[in-house]
């Protein structure tokens, strides 16, 4: 099948890859021939292909023919990508000639910035500065900023001091910014007295404001503190050396937050700021409110004044981040007021913000407070309230949690069958929020078609267009055998944005990937990745197909044996795994949590010692697999067989989780036998409620998906 150009690819695994493209391109184009080769496929782009593989086996020359004939005849991404590759070969010369060829045909951000880099490797400062002319210091890529300052310093360009300090105190501080800093300011030699100082310069004056950014930026908030009586005089709209901005209003806010306990005295130098009617600067105003907020509300018994200041910023807000950030704060300032008074700010603001999303927490913190606090009708009021405006997954949570409690007697409405039915019905809608979905559908007793209509709906991406010639970029590296190739492309942001593949796109490649991994390397979790990230924003509703990809049976040879010899279902280790490690054999927490089944390195000790391995690895797929069952089947047997406190003791350990459960016994009225689906929602640390509802939900599709169960057998199993 393959011509001789294929043939030269070599490959750690010859057959099994060998397989995998034949399938590939047999399925990449349904007007296509089953005996076409790569080569017809994809035409002129498959010299890209070749030439990846050339360079591979250390063929530059060849490699450079094949990408310049790419560069001239290929399609937009692959010839693309083969100037790009140009620029890498040959000597200095070629290579910024290439640089040349690059920005002359495409003449964009990217192309710019690859160029630059390899000016700056050259030393062609000259042709930096020329080139970046146009660059917005205050908007462009910090990287490109920072080669265009740099050379500008080295050729010792007047316009240097200006754009440098516009720059550091324009954006968020960045690592690009301390790397120019480093390469060109030297420290002046302050003594501590820098108050007394009255003859203070504009170049002085900038270094210390500079410095003062830094320290934020290092988090070194007490130093940063001590310095904010310098800044205000510096920046004074009287008496300063240097203009105030929005960034160093955010800087001096953190410092004073983060590095000091007086709160009051600091928020009246924000109230200042905001109040000086000559700052005709919005941004810094709108800065100056949020931080008076943020301060007031660490003083006892400020909550007018907080809300005050928070509403202000709001008013002064330039963009929907910022508006969303400040009315944030607002939500969680009144949750520690009271419940009443979270849900009137609710009600006053919740047509008004614009990424649902960006409360999502907020309403995962609210709800374990109306749990608490016994305020069981109003999870209606809130779903009701919200609907349209949250997300449907926030929706959905608390429009099942309303249905619950009317089940258990606990909300009591006028006509409580009518409600529960409303209520799980709307939760059945809830995104791409599979756990909410999953025992709804067990509450409603739907059958396997509905089921399947219910995980398989999402919300659609209406905005959706297909870029087919990246499409064809991604696909080409599954058909030529380059699959490391395929998610670095796929993830990159390129011109500020990443670009959005079609679901069929994403099934062909996540598919390619899954079946590519070796279970040490990196394949089964960019498969993964992929698919979950394109389902949650798809141009088509799902199948069982993407299902099977989005909740892959991996490692299942290892895994089938551990839950025979440990009497563990596969669906509840399977569900484990995916939560725990996203099949990342690899993975290390930032606790130290090791591998695919996530053990910390005392409990794997423990484990072994019982199991009599003293050698061992925890980065064994095989090891880390059956340590794991061994622990949660532990679990399970000390906890009476239940599975969900054994999933939650799993996480958070057995001792907090038995007291959680006495806790969730009394705020859901003393009951003998409490709903552990309730329960859940009453533990008091998001991290483990999320934990649970994904260990739940996964069983549950797992059963379904492998093993003829249905949604609500798997769902009674584990919360039984």
């Amino acid at each position: 099948m393959f011509n001789k150009a294929v043939r030269t690819i070599k490959l750690t695994k010859p057959a099994l890859l060998f397989c995998l493209i034949t399938a590939f391109v047999m399925c990449s184009g349904c007007s296509q021939s089953n005996s076409d080769s790569p080569q017809k496929v994809y035409g002129a782009d498959s010299n890209y292909f070749v030439g990846l593989r050339e360079i591979a086996d250390g063929n530059e020359k060849e490699a450079a023919a094949l990408f310049k004939k790419c560069a001239e005849k290929g399609s937009y991404y692959a010839a693309r990508r083969s100037a790009e590759e140009l620029t890498k070969l040959g000597d200095v010369q070629d290579r910024i000639a290439a640089c040349g060829k690059l920005l002359a045909k495409y003449n964009d951000r990217d192309a710019m910035l690859i160029a630059a880099r390899e000016y700056e490797s050259d030393g062609e400062y000259s042709k930096i500065i020329v080139m970046t002319d146009d660059v917005d210091v205050t908007t462009d890529d910090d990287e490109l900023v920072r080669i265009r300052l740099d050379a500008m310093f080295r050729r010792n360009d007047r316009r240097f001091e200006d754009a440098a300090y516009l720059w550091y105190t324009s954006r968020a501080f960045s690592e690009e910014m301390y790397k120019l800093y480093c390469n060109t300011i030297t420290e002046d030699s302050q003594t501590g007295n820098e108050l007394q100082d009255t003859t203070v310069d504009i170049k002085t004056a900038r270094k210390r404001i500079i410095n003062f950014r830094i320290d934020v930026n290092r988090r070194s908030y007490h130093t940063a503190y001590g310095k904010v009586p310098e800044i205000k005089k510096l920046t004074s709209s009287t008496s300063g050396v240097v203009s105030l901005t929005a960034q160093i209003v955010s800087d001096m806010g953190k410092a004073c937050l983060y590095g000091s306990e007086n709160n009051l005295q600091n928020a009246r130098i924000f109230n200042e700021i905001a109040e000086n009617t000559e700052n005709a600067d919005k941004g810094v105003v709108y800065n100056a409110w949020f931080y008076a907020g943020r301060l007031y509300d660490k003083i006892d018994n400020n909550y007018s004044t907080t809300v005050s200041r928070l509403e202000r910023a709001m008013s002064a807000a330039q963009t929907d981040s910022q508006y969303d950030n400040a009315l944030w704060y607002l939500l969680n300032c009144s949750l520690r007021s009271s419940t009443d008074d979270t849900i009137r700010v609710l009600e006053k603001y919740c047509s008004t913000w614009h990424d649902p999303a960006y409360f999502d927490d907020f309403f995962e913190m609210l709800m374990p407070l109306m749990l608490s606090d016994a305020r069981w009708s109003d999870f209606r009021s809130v779903y009701k309230m919200v609907d349209g405006h949250a997300s449907d997954e926030v929706t959905a949570k608390f429009a099942y949690i309303y249905g619950r409690l009317v089940q258990e007697k606990l909300a009591v409405p006028g006509e409580p069958e009518k409600e529960e039915q409303e209520a799980f019905t709307r939760a059945l809608s809830s995104g791409t929020d599979t756990y909410y979905k999953v025992l709804a559908a067990g509450q409603l007793g739907l059958d396997d078609e509905a089921t399947e209509r219910a995980l398989c709906s999402t919300e659609i991406n209406k905005n959706f267009k297909q870029d087919s010639d990246f499409e064809q970029l991604l696909t080409g590296y599954a058909a030529f055998g380059l699959p490391e190739k395929i998610y670095p492309e796929w993830s990159a942001v390129r011109n500020g944005k990443s670009i959005p593949i079609s679901l069929d796109c994403a099934v062909r490649l996540s598919d390619f990937l899954n079946k590519t991994a070796g279970g040490t390397d990196d394949y089964y979790v960019q498969s993964l990745r992929i698919i979950a990230r394109t389902a949650a924003n798809s141009d088509k509703p799902l199948t069982k197909e993407v299902l099977r990809l989005l909740y892959p049976c991996n490692y299942s040879d290892i895994v089938t044996a551990m839950c025979r010899k440990y009497s563990i279902s596969e669906e509840t280790l399977y569900a484990l795994i995916r939560s725990e490690s996203f099949f990342d054999n690899d993975i290390v927490s930032s606790a130290g949590a090791v591998g695919l089944t996530q053990l910390m390195e005392f409990t794997a000790g423990d484990i072994a010692h019982r199991l009599k391995k003293d050698d061992y690895s925890l980065k064994d797929p095989a090891t880390n697999i059956e340590f794991g069952t061994y622990y949660l089947a532990n679990l399970i047997k000390r906890l009476d067989g239940s599975v969900l406190t054994a999933f939650f003791s799993y996480n958070a350990g057995i001792t907090r989780v038995r007291r959680w459960l006495q806790s969730s016994a009394i705020e859901l009225g003393n009951r003998k036998s409490q709903p552990y689906d309730l329960f859940l929602e009453t533990i008091p640390y998001s991290e483990t409620r999320e934990y649970g509802r994904k260990l739940v939900s996964g069983s549950a599709v797992y059963g379904w998906l492998y093993y003829g169960k249905s949604i609500h057998a798997v769902v009674d199993e584990i919360i039984r």
